[in-house]
């Protein structure tokens, strides 16, 4: 059926794949984000080389996978290489040969995926590799060399961001990005048959994200609220141990990773770094700035600024939606095998909040889209007073340049939400709470976003703007 959105990567992949030069393009992202099936896709098969490492084997193994995929490609050799320089040496033979397939523009396109797990501990494989494209590849201006991912944090390390032989090698990267609601909408009906609303839709982000893998495993049989339960909670649910699977592909089997994103998940507006090493009890230093960049970098977590907070104004907040709903639902001592069995009660009211201001922050340039803010540039962060009794807080507060303020307050319900006379008295309360403690000179306006619809009434007339469910489907 081809590839569901992504027309900005495609037109530039296709781009570089026919340039007149050398390209060393480096494609990376998320476990089951899909970047190798959108090489595959782009480059339907016109391939002269191509192979994948397999995560955790041993140099022996990693070694014979190179030669099965040589031999597949016309190698003649008989055993497996016996290092890596062998084994390029064979692959630059290989490509030179007058009959090396190509694509229909002439280039020679080579495809290594998983490279991270090609590289091993005093491995000599990203010596080997480097050497390969520094001293033969470059002077080849037919060969297009495609590396994949999804250890990001590797690849930024060694491939993007290192200063060794690699160091501004790299022609062109792309970053494969989970999808948005309105991928997703087109992915179900048109892959899966599914013709759920866009309300339905917007619950199914809140779970899956927008990681295609994860929507591939939906049926079209089941409802949403069974989907979940037989993927997620049921003893054998397949992606019952996902959370694990994707840290440890993505970044490592360090349990300081799990711990972190554990204790984000409790806080909903996230954590300054102080009392995130509190609440761990670990050491600040070099190796929780890796830990914490290695999450932000995997799009797990988001670092933003608070300009109302003393001290210092970072924080950092979980925005990964799976694994919000993972911490929460999957592995605990009280966990139900039964979605269905969470509706109404404390846990999912919680997380249902929670969840969609993740999904609206996954949008944020749709939001500003429906706000007429995209020429704009804004501050966004949620709030949270701390002198005001009862508390108060905001689920997202975007500061405009031109001295006006939203207070975004997010709203998923079941049917068309409308404010109550004691919310309309809330909302009046939040905003002066804002006004005093923020000491802001800008126009201070309320704003609503809501899951399905929103119903205008005499309580809301302190409501400017509203965002409907919808408005996060434009592309």
């Amino acid at each position: 059926m081809g590839i569901i959105g992504r027309k900005n990567e495609q037109r530039d992949f296709l781009e570089w794949m026919a340039s007149e030069e050398a390209e060393l393009i480096c494609v990376y992202g998320r476990r089951r984000v899909g970047k190798t099936y959108f090489v595959n896709e782009l480059l339907n098969g016109y391939f002269a080389f191509d192979t994948s490492a397999q995560d955790k084997s041993s140099e022996t193994v990693r070694l014979r996978i190179f030669h099965t995929a040589l031999r597949e490609y016309g190698d003649q050799s008989s055993s497996a290489p016996s290092d890596w320089w062998e084994a390029f040496g064979r692959l630059k033979a290989l490509l030179d040969c007058p009959d090396c397939p190509r694509t229909p523009e002439g280039m020679r396109a080579v495809f290594i995926d998983e490279l991270p797990w090609f590289d091993a501990p005093r491995s000599e494989f990203m010596n080997a590799f480097s050497d390969f494209w520094n001293r033969w590849c470059v002077r080849r201006k037919d060969v297009k060399l495609v590396i994949c991912g999804s250890a990001t944090s590797w690849i930024l390390r060694e491939v993007l961001q290192t200063e060794g032989s690699l160091n501004r090698r790299v022609t062109h990267s792309l970053c494969l990005q989970p999808f948005s609601l309105r991928e997703c909408e087109e992915f179900l009906r048109n892959d899966k048959g599914i013709e759920w609303s866009r309300r339905q839709i917007i619950e199914t982000y809140m779970v899956f994200g927008g990681v295609p893998y994860y929507l591939r495993l939906l049926q079209a049989r089941l409802s949403l609220a069974q989907n979940i339960t037989s993927l997620c909670l049921a003893p054998q649910a397949p992606l019952k141990g996902e959370a694990k699977r994707l840290l440890d592909s993505t970044l490592s089997d360090k349990p300081l990773y799990y711990q972190t994103l554990a204790e984000l998940g409790k806080v909903k507006n996230g954590l300054p770094r102080k009392e995130l090493v509190s609440r761990l009890g670990v050491k600040d230093g070099q190796g929780f700035t890796a830990v914490l960049l290695g999450l932000e970098q995997c799009g797990f977590i988001r670092r933003y600024d608070n300009p109302y907070r003393k001290g210092r104004k970072a924080m950092y907040q979980l925005i990964d939606p799976y694994l919000l709903f993972s911490s929460r639902f999957i592995g605990g001592k009280n966990s139900l095998e039964d979605w269905a069995a969470y509706y109404d009660t404390p846990s999912y009211n919680a997380w249902r909040g929670n969840a969609f201001e993740m999904v609206c922050l996954c949008h944020l340039p749709q939001l500003h889209r429906a706000l007429s803010l995209e020429a704009m540039h804004t501050r966004d962060f949620p709030w949270e007073s701390t002198q005001s009794s009862p508390g108060a807080q905001v689920d997202l507060v975007i500061e405009r340049p031109d001295k006006i303020t939203y207070l975004c307050e997010m709203k998923f319900t079941a049917a068309e939400f409308s404010v109550s006379a004691a919310y309309g008295r809330d909302l009046l309360r939040k905003a002066e709470v804002f006004k005093d403690e923020s000491h802001t000179r800008n126009a201070v306006q309320v704003v609503i976003v809501a899951a399905a619809s929103f119903r205008q009434n005499a309580n809301s007339d302190m409501v400017v703007q509203v965002v409907e469910g919808d408005d996060l489907f434009s592309s």
